[in-house]
This record gives C-alpha cells, structure tokens and sequence, in this order.
C-alpha cells in the first residue's frame, strides 16, 4: 500500500508518520509539507532514513509548484 501525508512535519503527521511507517503492509510513504511555522523536520529524524519514506517540500496551495516525486511515470 502507497501512503501520502500532507502536513506530515507537524505534531500529528510527524507521529502518524512513524505509526505508519512500522506497518509491514506499507510500500512507500510520501510526505508533503511545506514547513510553515507548525512543521519541523526535526519531528521527522526517526523516519526520514527509513527506506520506505519519501519526504518532499512542496506548497500544495500553490498550483505551479505541486508536487513532483509522488508522480507516475
């Protein structure tokens, strides 16, 4: 299973990101956030060498920017 998490750098998606992550049913798990004053990657220091764990920076409310690694080929 593909995971996708918005707003995974704060409080609550940084611990439902490392809840998730130890699911073996997980494939892959991408978090978007652009770390506004509520998200730090230092809330993310236990995932961010999972295997499992893509992290990308990215605005979702500005259109142009979007996301990119999450896109299929």
């Amino acid at each position: 299973m593909h995971v996708l998490v918005t707003g995974g750098a704060g409080f609550i998606g940084s611990n439902l990101i490392r809840q998730v992550l130890s699911r073996a049913a997980i494939q892959r798990l991408v978090n978007l956030d652009c770390l506004t004053y509520a998200g730090n990657l230092v809330n993310l220091e236990a995932a961010v060498d999972h295997p499992k764990y893509v992290f990308e920076k990215v605005d979702l409310r500005d259109r142009a920017e979007g996301p990119t690694r999450g896109r299929r080929a």
